[in-house]
């Protein structure tokens, strides 16, 4: 490069220099015609020590001391930044939110307090516009805090005016509603909970407004309880769905709830649109809703519900008579057998014979009344001949289930003719047998037919008196079905029949 091409970038390099500090000595006029109008009270420094700040005197730096007292004290976060969102002022509540001091945020870039993070790129579009146009935005954001703590904020930010040549900047004012967020969300939570369980209850529930006793809502068991849409249900009183008798005991069900605050009805009778007729119980509250009183109604279907205390009465009832009778059958047993018996053997006798009829009551019971296999009663009278069941006593019979009655009755038979058997018949030597037949006829009225037929015992004979065992097995049978019972004293073995018309011996689905 030649000497006057050197000298020529010098120059430009000095007028740029001249320009330069030209316009840095407007700025520091401007800066200092600002302080001495009272227009700036606190410098920042950028220095190799980093930011400084320095408060002015002045004569207004009373009023902007005072000013910054009031700022300092409010609640909410005062932010303020310039162009390059570097801070240049944070009241205590800022420092407070943020978890930052003073001293390590001012001059540095404003996410040295928080990030944001905008719900979607649109809403950062929409308030950027609206800084742009309008110098103000106002919303809610959700900020990230440098110690990682998530807020939700209410944020209204306003654009400062370049005053006295230093440039403007942006004016944040913060309020932190991250609890109310959390209140509002337990609020949601515990609205959906219960509309969850207003549409998902399995009882009726209506809302009624007390002033005017008229329905202002109806979950959706309700409207299937009555079969009515929903629609319809909403502004209808009481006893216009057919849930209380008239007007006037709508009325007095209010008059008690204004004193009671709880009125329950029992056993109330409903009618649906489709006439069909259900038995409800209906408890109703009063309470308060916001500062406004409403009246709950929980119907409850109790139909169902009636009907089984209705069966347990009939139950209990049938147990009552059955416990008569079956003490009569007791009583006549404890006369025969001490009339006719032998007195010293009749505790045994008597005790034997109350556990014959016991073991049938038994197989009653576990059935539900419904009735007793044949079979079944047989092993249950012959218990303590169980092992001979299948060798010496044969069973020849279909399935076949007897009446309670007829159960009971033929029940007795067996334990009778089975104790003869084993005391002096077939089952009192090693050699006898015992074989029972039963059978239903296919006739266009069916009979049962019963038989005991004893073999390869010792000889029977007839005895010398009519003992009880001889009136069960003949008048007690015969009576229990409604048929005829014999019993012969053949010489091969005794020989037992009864026979009777099904229709007196089966359960009705028996056969």
């Amino acid at each position: 490069m030649t000497t006057h091409e050197q000298l020529a970038s010098a120059n430009l390099q000095l007028e740029a220099e001249v320009r330069e500090l030209a316009t840095r000595l407007r700025e520091a006029e401007g800066a200092i015609g600002a302080i001495r109008r009272g227009e700036v009270d606190t410098l920042i420094f950028q220095g190799e020590a980093g930011p400084q700040l320095f408060t002015l005197a002045g004569r207004d730096a009373e009023a902007n001391r005072f000013r910054g007292e009031i700022l300092a004290q409010i609640s909410d976060a005062v932010i303020v930044s310039n162009p390059d969102r570097l801070v240049t002022y944070l009241n205590t509540a800022a420092e407070t939110l943020y978890g930052v001091p003073a001293s390590d945020a001012l001059g540095r870039h404003v996410s040295r307090l928080f990030k944001t993070q905008w719900d979607s790129p649109k809403s950062r579009s929409i308030a950027e516009a609206a800084l742009l146009r309008l110098g103000a935005w106002r919303g809610e954001l959700v900020q990230v805090t440098q110690d990682g703590r998530i807020l939700n904020v209410e944020s209204r930010v306003t654009m400062m005016r370049e005053v006295a040549g230093i440039p403007g900047g942006a004016l944040a004012v913060i309020r932190d509603v991250t609890e109310r967020h959390r209140d509002d969300a337990r609020v949601r939570v515990s609205e959906i909970r219960y509309r969850r369980l207003f549409e998902a209850a399995h009882d009726g529930v209506l809302l009624l407004d007390p002033a005017t006793g008229r329905i202002i809502e109806a979950n959706p068991f309700m409207t299937r309880m009555l079969n009515y849409p929903h629609e319809y249900l909403i502004g209808k009183e009481l006893f216009e769905i057919g849930l209380l008798k008239d007007a006037s005991a709508s009325r007095d069900m209010f008059l008690k709830l204004r004193t009671e605050s709880e009125v329950r009805y029992e056993n109330l009778p409903l009618e649906g649109r489709d006439g069909k007729h259900q038995e409800v119980e209906v408890v109703a509250n009063l309470y308060d809703e916001d500062g406004r009183s409403v009246i709950q109604c929980n119907i409850r279907d109790i139909t169902v519900r009636k009907q089984a205390e209705e069966h347990v009465k009939l139950l209990m009832a049938e147990v009552n008579h059955r416990a008569k009778n079956l003490l009569a059958i007791v009583q006549v047993m404890a006369q025969q057998t001490a009339k006719l018996g032998d007195p010293k053997t009749f505790a045994v006798r008597l005790s034997e014979r109350i556990a014959g009829l016991a073991a049938g009551q038994d197989l009653l019971v576990k059935s539900e009344w419904h009735g007793v296999e044949v079979s079944e009663l047989i092993e249950a009278q012959l218990a303590h001949f169980r092992e001979l069941i299948g060798s010496r006593i044969l069973l020849d019979g279909m399935a076949v289930r007897l009446a309670p009655a007829a159960a009971q009755g033929i029940g007795m038979a067996l334990h009778e003719l089975s104790t003869n058997a084993a005391k002096y018949g077939a089952l009192s030597q090693s050699t006898g047998e015992v074989i029972i037949r039963w059978r239903l006829s296919e006739d266009a009225d069916p009979v049962f037919t019963m038989s005991w037929r004893e073999r390869g015992g010792p000889l029977a004979s007839r005895p010398q008196r009519t003992g009880f065992g001889q009136v069960v097995v003949g008048r007690m049978a015969a009576a229990a079905v409604n048929g005829a019972a014999d019993i012969d004293f053949a010489k091969e073995g005794v020989s037992w029949s009864l026979s009777a018309r099904a229709r007196d011996v089966v359960a009705s689905d028996g056969a």
